[in-house]
């Protein structure tokens, strides 16, 4: 009898542990699809959350940023109480999601996940050049010394999938068979361009491959190839250094510090937009100095930095 009454109060013991236990997490059928943790939207859809049986729900979301760590608070969605939650590609992108449940004397939160989307990702190309090969001579046209070479590349290249690129702007995207503008077979997410032309994508989202977006005609670069005096074609002598240049505080809203110490002073440094443009310059910059970005427009750029050796650096840079 002793013997059973211990085997029944073990077991109680046991079921009471069981239902003190809550452990949250939240699932949905995008969820994970792509990208683990996240829930990517095509368009304006919605997205149906859920979470396990609990005694009761609150549901909670915080604005992305790029800072890390998120410092934007956690906020109680008003009137989502239920086990389930509905977003939508609309209003929800670029936020947080977490439920905190109950059960019995036991609260707990799920683990985050995020809503994104593919739709607010607009086309937008970068544009390479290879120092003492190039120069502007206008609004999106550069003069490039003959033999040399430009690369493009579309910047968002986990969002878009096959891709048709131009040499020309076309009457009437999307690309129609025959159109002269097209460079067939060129569908990759890079071109490289040895030849004169205005240069440009049409491409259609891997995800979301009903989805195509068009770069657009004002976005297009335009290339004239040839002998100009400008032209100083210093390959041999310029070493091109990848990612190894100190950036800081990257991603940067206001001042960003470039350089090592080990480098001292700096020729020229160069931040280049995402269509190409030389957008800020410096001469004779020393490691330590703070350069001014607050009136940059928020995006990506391309940093290109001369040490006093006249090797070349090259870094990306993100303006918040």
């Amino acid at each position: 009898m002793k013997t059973k009454l211990i085997f029944l109060a073990v077991l109680f013991m046991t079921i009471l542990n069981i239902k003190a236990q809550c452990n949250p997490t939240i699932t949905s059928p995008r969820l994970g699809v792509k990208f683990p943790d996240k829930i990517l939207f095509c368009n304006t859809e919605t997205e149906i959350l859920s979470t396990q049986a609990f005694g009761s729900y609150q549901w909670y979301k915080q604005e992305w940023t790029w800072q890390t760590p998120n410092n934007n608070p956690w906020t109680a969605i008003p009137g989502a109480i239920s086990q389930t939650l509905t977003i939508n590609g609309n209003d929800d992108q670029l936020y947080y999601f977490k439920v905190e449940v109950t059960q019995g004397d036991c609260t707990a939160e799920s683990p985050a996940v995020m809503a994104d989307g593919f739709a607010y990702g607009l086309p937008s190309m970068l544009s390479t050049f290879t120092p003492g090969t190039f120069q502007q001579v206008g609004e999106g046209e550069y003069n490039i010394c003959a033999g040399a070479s430009v690369q493009f590349d579309d910047v968002f290249p986990d969002l878009y999938g096959s891709h048709v690129w131009y040499r020309c702007i076309p009457n009437s995207p999307p690309p129609s068979v025959g159109d002269p503008c097209v460079i067939n077979g060129a569908t990759g997410d890079t071109y490289i361009a040895t030849a004169s032309g205005a240069y440009g994508f049409y491409a259609c989202t891997e995800y979301c491959p009903d989805q195509c977006e068009f770069l657009g005609s004002g976005n297009f670069v335009k290339l004239n190839f040839g002998n100009f005096e400008s032209c100083i074609l210093a390959t041999d002598e310029t070493k091109r250094k990848e990612n190894n240049l100190k950036l800081y505080p990257n991603p940067a809203s206001q001042f960003l510090y470039i350089g090592k110490e080990s480098d001292k002073t700096y020729k020229e440094i160069s931040i280049i937009d995402m269509s190409g443009k030389v957008i800020l310059q410096k001469s004779s910059h020393r490691f330590n100095e703070p350069i001014d970005v607050s009136t940059l427009t928020v995006g990506n750029y391309i940093i290109l930095s001369k040490d006093s050796e006249g090797n070349t650096y090259k870094n990306k840079f993100i303006k918040k």
